[in-house]
């Protein structure tokens, strides 16, 4: 499935804890790996309208040390692993944008990055680069989990979780989650939140709640008969990030594989839901 895996890299410690899964993504296709560095200056560092001292970057030798410390962080200061298929890119701008455009004109089909939520409120935030590359990408965007857990499980997968709404938009994302795990020869499941209120029928407690959840069931049978697929389904009522992250705890899941659309379209309930998903996540999400 994947043939360009590109890696964006701000040499911080939790992108160092995503190297291992890069690698064992790029070494079960045999990928190319582009490792990327966007060298941002803010804004306020250019001074204001009249500053005191000229502020001056070096831009050219900051991309050279970029470059030299790149393949180090990727491949290990001793340099003894191979450094075939893995190229590296250096440039300066938005993080986002220049991502989301390497990724367009080098035919990537899959951007793996960490996220990163910073302060107090880490745990109910998504970095806003990776928020943005999530929103404006084509290609899938595979996310290691950022809340207070690190991200330090073994890169094998053995275990998916395909998280589905009702809609047949979910049908691609179920196909993509099975031919993922042939691939890796890991076992899928779906799993599928109905939420407490459904908005063209009311509040649950008006019919009960086995009469939303069999209704549900009836639906994903239907999505995965078209989808040529007979899977294990987890189904229960509540948040839908919440019941994601409590099947992927209960089935002890290795990678999560959700649809994604922008928070702005009308793409099915499951996909304004995709930044609490990873946010929740207690492992890597494959957004698709």
């Amino acid at each position: 499935m994947f043939h360009h895996i590109l890696f964006p890299v701000d040499f911080s410690e939790r992108c160092k804890q995503a190297v291992p899964f890069v690698k064992a993504f790029a070494k079960r296709y045999g990928a190319k790996v582009t490792l990327m560095h966007v060298i941002q200056i803010p804004v306020g560092w250019y001074g204001g309208a009249e500053p005191v001292y000229p502020i001056m970057f070096d831009v050219e030798v900051m991309e050279n040390d970029a470059r030299q410390e790149l393949v180090k962080f990727y491949v290990g200061h001793n340099g003894a692993e191979p450094q075939n298929n893995v190229a590296q890119t250096v440039t300066h701008g938005d993080p986002a944008h220049a991502i989301v455009q390497c990724a367009e004109q080098n035919g990537v089909d899959l951007i793996m990055m960490p996220t990163h939520g910073y302060g107090r409120f880490r745990r109910f935030l998504v970095g806003s680069v990776t928020a943005r590359v999530l929103h404006d990408a084509h290609c899938p965007v595979w996310t290691a989990a950022h809340a207070e857990k690190d991200c330090d499980g073994s890169p094998e997968c053995r275990e998916i979780l395909c998280a589905v709404d009702g809609s047949e938009k979910s049908i691609p994302v179920i196909r993509d989650a099975v031919m993922l795990g042939c691939e890796l020869t890991a076992k899928v499941r779906l799993v599928h939140a109905v939420p407490y209120v459904y908005p063209d029928a009311g509040a649950l407690i008006a019919e009960g709640p086995e009469f939303y959840v069999n209704g549900a069931r009836s639906q994903i049978y239907d999505l995965q008969r078209k989808a040529g697929t007979n899977l294990e389904l987890c189904i229960d009522t509540g948040n839908v990030s919440d019941i994601v992250r409590k099947a992927a705890i209960h089935h002890d899941a290795d990678l999560i594989v959700i649809g994604r659309g922008k928070v702005h379209e009308r793409f099915g309930g499951l996909r304004t839901h995709v930044y609490a998903i990873i946010r929740d996540s207690p492992c890597a999400v494959l957004s698709v």
